[in-house]
């Protein structure tokens, strides 16, 4: 028996909002690991230099694969619903 439509568009959206956390966490990290690379090599650098970009970047790629796992979801979702009828 397959899901319900409302399930899978209630999952989907829970699991968009879990990558996106994911996507920005791991980008925003890999940011504060260039600045501190740049600061043992002796290169002066201010965090807000390295760190908006990241910043921006992580919010940027988040909403990029967020958006993909809902366009994935919503289609299946609208599948399901047009094979109930």
């Amino acid at each position: 028996m397959a899901p319900a439509p409302r399930t899978v568009v209630w999952t989907t959206l829970i699991a968009a909002i879990v990558v996106f956390c994911g996507v920005q966490d791991r980008v925003t990290a890999a940011g504060a690991r260039r600045y501190v690379a740049l600061y043992r090599a002796g290169t002066p650098a201010a965090v807000d230099q390295v760190m908006q970009p990241a910043v921006r970047g992580s919010v940027e790629r988040g909403l990029g694969w967020a958006g993909v796992v809902t366009v994935a979801g919503f289609g299946a979702a609208a599948g399901l619903q047009r094979r109930r009828r």
